[in-house]
């Protein structure tokens, strides 16, 4: 019997029910039966506001990522494309694991005219910078008061910020990427990252968070109006919760992982019946800022299949 393999499985398995009980049934599932404790309401204006303004930034998203196409791959894909390609791969998050999203961009990316390599390790990066961004956001801004009796351990986490800027370095995310290359046995990435670059996607990404931030701000305020939580606070804790949702690779989606985390961290300031509305409400939420752009590229231009014209062809520069 393989002891290291034993060792993992028990691993896995208490961090499944620790997951399970203490984010899921404990602050979820009870909490649900306590919602009639609260008198909310939904206010629509705001909430739609907020939906529309995740959905925008969603889009932006989708051409960070056409622009580090162009700088790996050589490869200029038309925006509405690009747009395509982000919103239907990222569905690829629901599924068990998060290999399907980057897996699927980069299948996708291909038929775009990037080789294979190419393809994944844009859609690597694309990720890398996204995380490293929110990563950022959240030490910079997640409010350590808010956090009860986390606090002494949170106050400090700020300092790290500035620690993680260490991986905008180009150097060692092109050893990253070709050591990612030589392990599944291709050749390096056909292009070398310039620090310039690095930067400029870095910063949109920062923004990019910031605006999630603000939005989900003005979720909140469309539930709970009048909560005393500042859009930089609200920021925060949106990104610690997304990101450790996103990172935990048994929940598809961050399902239960991200609400309970949602919960955990707002609980402080909304209260655990208020802050448990706002959790369970932000999956349909986020949801639906996921769907309206897909509705509204197949709405536009259907199912964009294979190219049937020189037009619609991506572009080696």
């Amino acid at each position: 019997m393989n002891w290291k393999k034993t060792v993992v499985r028990a691993g896995q398995a208490l961090v499944l029910f620790v997951l399970g009980y203490y984010l899921i049934y404990h602050n979820l599932l009870l909490g649900w039966r306590q919602l009639g404790e609260l008198d909310w309401q939904l206010r629509l204006l705001p909430f739609v506001l907020s939906l529309l303004g995740i959905s925008l930034i969603f889009l932006v998203n989708t051409q960070i990522w056409r622009m580090v196409v162009l700088a790996i791959g050589g490869v200029s894909i038309r925006p509405w494309r690009a747009a395509y390609v982000w919103f239907i791969s990222n569905l690829g998050r629901y599924l068990p694991g998060k290999v399907w999203q980057i897996a699927g961009m980069a299948v996708m990316a291909r038929a775009e005219g990037l080789s294979a390599m190419d393809a994944a390790a844009s859609s690597v990066l694309n990720q890398v910078l996204l995380l490293l961004a929110g990563s950022v956001v959240g030490l910079a801004l997640f409010p350590a008061s808010l956090a009860g009796r986390f606090e002494s351990l949170l106050q400090w986490t700020w300092l790290a910020a500035p620690l993680l800027l260490v991986f905008l370095h180009p150097g060692l995310l092109n050893r990253l990427l070709d050591l990612a290359a030589r392990l599944a046995g291709k050749p390096p990435v056909s292009s070398r990252l310039r620090f310039r670059d690095l930067l400029v996607w870095f910063i949109l990404n920062v923004l990019v968070w910031l605006g999630y931030g603000l939005c989900f701000h003005w979720f909140i305020r469309s539930l709970i109006p009048g909560v005393e939580l500042s859009w930089t606070e609200s920021t925060g804790i949106y990104a610690v919760g997304y990101i450790i949702g996103f990172l935990v690779v048994v929940a598809p989606g961050g399902i239960g992982v991200r609400e309970g985390m949602f919960t955990v961290l707002l609980t402080a300031s909304l209260g655990s019946v208020a802050a448990t509305v706002v959790a369970l409400i932000s999956r349909i939420w986020l949801t639906l800022a996921e769907l309206v752009p897909v509705a509204v590229l197949l709405a536009a231009g259907g199912l964009p299949g294979k190219k049937n014209n020189k037009q619609d062809t991506g572009t080696r520069e």
